[in-house]
């Protein structure tokens, strides 16, 4: 639990609630430990449409993790899907057998001592199938550790939104965990030793704070105000990492790990952890391996040639800052280091390829439609602002639509229009909305992966025009999955378009 500088005597005052470890040890065991793996672990991923790009990741690094242990000589970690998070008990009528958890749940605990279950947590939850799984955590079976569940409470949205949750916390029935939901249910099902939740940007009810994964260290003021700790920063005690190290000889979380307040997805690649690996140079090659494969994607060509339509509006808009742009020209050609110069390496590459796109289509004849090009570089000053003036995604789009009367959108971007670091996302969508909804021209959409996926809602909203979001690639079966229901942005302004 934490410990913030400062604080030394105010942190004695409140008791176990705070502990602090001068040499703390989160990736592993302590130095010289010899792990105990006689436990054995199983993931149960929640194939849910608003899990997004972490259903592709979880396949892709299972998978790895698993290659991994056969050289070792170790056993694998057995995968099952299951869409949702709806438990109740057995024979349940209010929940059908193909969506009740508690059939995995007993299937998995039938050959491992641990399962991790990463999940929305979204869907019906009665109290019968809450306690049925905390029967189940309480067999004891001869000759085996003491079973533990391990929820990790993720999806897209609440990633994307990083530290913006704390200032601008979603409705309630955006997050199962909030407090004034009165979840303490799930913290008392994994409270005295029976598990753990691993949560982002959440505040744990005070009672159950020893059964929640908080990471390294957490910075942001205002959530640390929320958690009644002063100061600017807090790190917080590794022990249930470590324990889980010793239990499965495996890494819950990186060295020094800590919550991501935006998200890119090079660095959600590089820096976090969803899935536990063998040890840090494993990590390695996974992140690498991982983000290869979730980076590859179709040529621009081939998505337009994908997109049936007479009329084709195409757009490339890229958003940066002046500064960073400049520092990565001033660095002439070293290799980046810093998140910033790797951002603008993607982005100058990727720019390329939009370049490359416009001069080898120029003059040519047998393209299955009309092609109206619009390249745009946001450039601002800061991370703070958004441009003046009307949404340029929407202004683009509009002006297409008015004066090439086009039949679709192709919109080619990182996303990016200021509003926070590089992975916010600022896009005007009731803007983007006006300016397609009444002419019925459908948009696409493609974000290549290094910038982070596309925000759920404009999916939805590319779904509602009758497009799409182009992700992955489309022979990658790992990006099988349910897509989100179509929805246009609601309320729609009632500002005229652009």
């Amino acid at each position: 639990m934490p410990f913030s500088r400062g604080l030394i005597g105010a942190a004695a005052l409140v008791g176990s609630l705070f502990f602090f470890t001068a040499t703390a040890h989160p990736q592993g065991a302590l130095p010289g430990a010899v792990p105990v793996t006689t436990a054995r672990l199983a993931i149960l991923l929640d194939t849910s449409a608003e899990m997004g790009f972490l259903i592709p990741q979880v396949r892709k690094e299972v998978r790895i993790l698993n290659e991994q242990l056969a050289v070792a000589g170790r056993p694998p970690v057995p995968l099952r899907e299951m869409e949702g998070a709806s438990i109740d008990r057995e024979g349940s009528i209010s929940v059908g057998a193909r969506k009740n958890l508690i059939y995995p749940l007993k299937e998995l605990f039938a050959g491992a001592d641990t399962i991790y279950w990463i999940t929305a947590l979204r869907g019906e939850q009665s109290p019968g199938g809450i306690f049925a799984i905390e029967e189940m955590l309480g067999e004891k079976v001869e000759g085996r550790p003491a079973r533990q569940l391990i929820i990790r409470n993720v999806w897209q949205d609440q990633l994307q939104a990083g530290d913006a949750w704390v200032l601008r916390p979603p409705p309630l029935e955006d997050d199962p965990l909030d407090l004034r939901n009165r979840p303490e249910g799930w913290f008392r099902l994994v409270s005295e030793g029976r598990g753990m939740i691993v949560r982002s940007w959440q505040v744990p009810p005070s009672d159950f704070r020893e059964s929640f994964g908080f990471p390294y260290r957490i910075s942001n003021g205002y959530f640390l105000k929320k958690m009644e700790v002063m100061g600017r920063e807090a790190f917080f005690d590794q022990r249930l990492a470590r324990e889980f190290t010793a239990r499965h000889g495996l890494t819950l979380a990186r060295e020094k790990e800590e919550w991501p307040a935006r998200l890119t997805g090079r660095r959600w690649i590089s820096e976090s952890t969803l899935v536990p690996f063998p040890d840090e140079a494993a990590r390695v090659a996974r992140a690498a391996a991982v983000m290869e494969s979730l980076s590859a994607r179709e040529t621009i060509e081939e998505d337009l040639a994908r997109i049936e339509a007479a009329r084709l509006g195409v757009i490339f808009g890229f958003g940066y800052i002046g500064s960073d742009l400049k520092s990565y020209i001033a660095a002439k050609g070293e290799p980046p280091r810093s998140p910033r110069q790797i951002y603008m390496a993607d982005l100058a590459r990727i720019a390329g390829e939009t370049l490359d796109n416009i001069e080898a289509t120029k003059g040519v004849e047998d393209i299955s439609h009309e092609r109206f090009y619009v390249s745009d570089r946001i450039e601002l000053e800061n991370n703070r602002k958004i441009p003046d003036g009307p949404d340029p995604y929407a202004r683009h789009i509009a002006k297409l639509v008015r004066e090439q009367n086009v039949d679709a959108v192709y919109l080619f971007t990182n996303g990016y229009v200021g509003g926070g670091d590089y992975g916010a996302s600022a896009l005007d969508l009731n803007l983007l909305a006006l300016a397609i909804r009444e002419s019925a021209v459908r948009l696409y959409v493609r974000i290549p992966f290094e910038f982070g996926p596309a925000p759920m809602a404009l999916t939805r909203l590319a779904i509602a025009s009758g497009g799409g979001v182009f992700c992955g690639r489309r022979d990658d079966p790992d990006w099988e999955m349910a897509l989100p229901e179509a929805a246009w942005p609601e309320p729609l302004t009632e500002q005229p378009r652009p």
